[in-house]
């Protein structure tokens, strides 16, 4: 059975381990979710083997428990080498969010790298398919029940404020424009 490091739950590490499943009321665990973009400004997105116990054929982002001795990056970065195959280049990766569920919290990070769909070494009792899509698109498989919402909106949240937009000097002043101005 997998450990897990143990949180309170104002997120501080307890000190000791327990079994994944074994968690109490009280005890929390780290959970770790990557949103890969690439250059286009596509996400790459896997879908679900259909037996999976939680949301089957269903499209979404990598994600994951850290096991006992990760950190929030180390064990994202374990996650993404998992599922995919991709080795994740930690230059690349910015924590964007976090937010707190059941027992856990969730930390999000978005990875900025290029990677060939040939190139992804799928996980098999985990992910049948991976695809690139734009935001938009996946934001309406969401509203039609084909993609898992969990940190999608703090990938939204980051793009619409940071990530489409960048910083020009205009006559001396400095202006954000969106890419498409």
């Amino acid at each position: 059975m997998e450990c897990v490091d143990v949180y309170d739950n104002k997120g501080d590490k307890l000190g000791y381990t327990k079994e994944r499943n074994k968690l109490e009321r009280g005890e929390n665990r780290l959970s770790c979710f990557a949103w890969i973009i690439n250059d286009k400004r596509e996400i790459l997105i896997q879908q679900q083997v259909a037996n999976a116990k939680n949301c089957p054929n269903m499209w979404e982002t990598v994600s994951g428990g850290a096991i006992a001795g990760d950190t929030k990056l180390s064990g994202t970065i374990r996650e993404i080498k998992e599922e995919l195959g991709i080795d994740a280049n930690p230059d690349n990766m910015e924590l964007i969010g976090a937010y707190k569920r059941y027992n856990d919290f969730v930390i999000v990070y978005l990875l900025k790298q290029n990677v060939a769909l040939e190139e992804i070494t799928m996980q098999p009792d985990e992910v049948q398919n991976v695809k690139y899509v734009k935001v938009e698109e996946y934001e309406k498989m969401i509203k039609e029940g084909l993609a898992v919402e969990s940190g999608f909106d703090i990938l939204k949240q980051y793009i619409d404020n940071y990530y489409n937009k960048y910083m020009v000097i205009i006559d001396g002043k400095r202006q954000i424009l969106d890419y498409d101005e």
